[in-house]
């Protein structure tokens, strides 16, 4: 994977996790005469080593599994275990959906099943993209880096930098 599409995936999972958890912030622009902060480059490239890393770990992980995984633009892996060759979910649709969070040869951290709007934009980039891929009836894995699922700042229940492996199932309500 490039590093271009690397960085763009760590990028806008970061947006989609802080955009759903703070309120807009003013943008802060350098000036011609200023440098960028020491501090926030020292974070960039430390997320950066931590991208490397988790990619390195989520490849092994999908290489040791018997399902075949493809792998999305934005760095996380996906596999349908129950296809139903039906229409896709469309933005806006409502579904009931089903969401089982852990962490890689970890232990279960949600189940989670309640409703859910398609595009809403409350769940991490690899949720909401693969949402988009699947119908009512199935079933998906993902294995989504850290900086696909719920990056540096994590929740009350998923810590920092989690690599995780997602299971979403769409039921027929």
């Amino acid at each position: 994977m490039g590093m271009g599409y690397r960085i763009l995936g760590i990028l806008c999972g970061l947006l989609a996790m802080v955009g759903c958890t703070q309120q807009p912030q003013p943008v802060r622009r350098l000036s011609e005469k200023q440098e960028p902060d020491s501090a926030l480059l020292a974070q960039l490239a430390f997320n950066q080593q931590m991208g490397n890393a988790a990619d390195k770990v989520c490849s092994d992980w999908v290489k040791k599994d018997s399902a075949t995984y493809v792998l999305d633009e934005f760095g996380f892996w996906y596999t349908k275990i129950v296809n139903q060759h039906t229409t896709p979910l469309q933005t806006g649709e409502n579904i009931l959906l089903h969401l089982q969070l852990a962490e890689l040869n970890g232990p279960l951290l949600a189940d989670i099943k309640e409703p859910f709007v398609v595009g809403s934009g409350d769940l991490p980039v690899a949720i909401n993209r693969s949402l988009k891929q699947m119908s009512r009836g199935e079933q998906m894995r993902i294995i989504a880096p850290w900086y696909t699922a719920y990056g540096t700042e994590g929740t009350r229940i998923i810590k920092p930098y989690t690599n995780l492996v997602i299971t979403l199932t769409i039921h027929n309500e």
